[in-house]
């Protein structure tokens, strides 16, 4: 008998136990819940919702110049991702008159690469639109005097489309106005004229180099050395390229060999005679660093101003 109540409390004991281990593990699954929905989980996503584009439309008008992008649709707030290979450096606006919300979305980009563009617009990786764009080759103009029979323009036009590099840097020294009063120090004949760098000289003396910004990367794509293109000058170093630049007077073949000069344009037919003029002019050897055989135009062959025109 003993042994039967025994049992029968044993049994009872192990009943009590199970039910309060079933009420702990129910209270933890609570307590566990309520942690989940006060961080936002219980089984929500809580992704950002992809957008959708009805139209775009990309409103540019001139190589190195700000490009606007307008984006309509819905859900225009959230992260979107807008790239091209022919504009560089988006932003997105939202300051008046160029306020963006949730169906309207802008943004404003530098035109840069190719010529014939295409905006792409993303949302979570996924392509919601796109809208095209052209701008023509961008184009500078340099108008040159000595004093003594040298006066005209040089009209260059530059190869963006394949030298994004090169030309971005030439425009950033045009519309900054470094180019403005330097000159054309260096003739070299048969072979290339130089400027881009020196003040005029005085007594037939270059001063020190004008400061400029930091090189560039080399870029091959802009062609061969070839009669009447334009290239950037260096030091022996092939990325060291800033601000100075030659226009070749005859296909220079040695120049695109192992150790390579940068074209980024061509001038036209138009300003041939004026590099023709410079090339003419009294010219005199200096004290200068100019290689033997070739010599510094005197009275100085000054841009007097330089713009991009196109």
């Amino acid at each position: 008998m003993l042994q039967r109540q025994t049992a029968f409390a044993s049994s009872r004991h192990l009943q009590r136990r199970a039910r309060i281990a079933a009420r702990s593990v129910t209270l933890t699954a609570l307590a566990a819940l309520a942690a989940l929905a006060a961080c936002g989980g219980g089984g929500s996503t809580g992704g950002t919702p992809t957008a959708t584009v009805s139209s775009a439309s990309v409103s540019a008008t001139h190589y190195a110049a700000p490009a606007f992008v307008t984006i309509n649709g819905l859900g225009l707030d959230s992260t979107l991702g807008v790239s091209s290979n022919g504009c560089k450096n988006f932003v997105r606006l939202t300051a008046a008159p160029y306020v963006s919300s949730t169906t309207t979305a802008y943004y404003q980009c530098t035109v840069s690469g190719a010529l014939s563009s295409t905006v792409t617009i993303q949302s979570n990786g996924t392509t919601i639109g796109s809208a095209p764009f052209t701008v023509p080759a961008p184009q500078v103009t340099m108008a040159v005097n000595n004093g003594l029979g040298v006066n005209g323009n040089l009209v260059i036009t530059l190869k963006g489309d394949v030298a994004p590099i090169t030309v971005d840097n030439f425009l950033a020294y045009v519309n900054s106005g470094f180019y403005n009063g330097l000159i054309f120090h260096r003739v070299s004949p048969n072979f290339v004229i130089q400027g881009g760098g020196y003040k005029p000289s005085v007594n037939g003396v270059l001063p020190a180099a004008q400061a400029t910004s930091a090189p560039i990367a080399y870029e091959s794509g802009g062609g061969k050395n070839l009669q009447w293109t334009i290239s950037m000058a260096r030091t022996q170093q092939l990325n060291s390229a800033t601000s100075q630049f030659f226009i070749n007077l005859v296909d220079n073949p040695s120049l695109d060999g192992s150790d390579p000069y940068a074209v980024f344009g061509t001038i036209s037919t138009t300003s041939i005679p004026v590099v023709q003029a410079i090339t003419a002019a009294p010219c005199a050897a200096d004290n200068t660093d100019l290689p033997a055989g070739d010599c510094l135009p005197i009275p100085n062959v000054v841009i007097t101003a330089a713009t991009q025109t196109q």
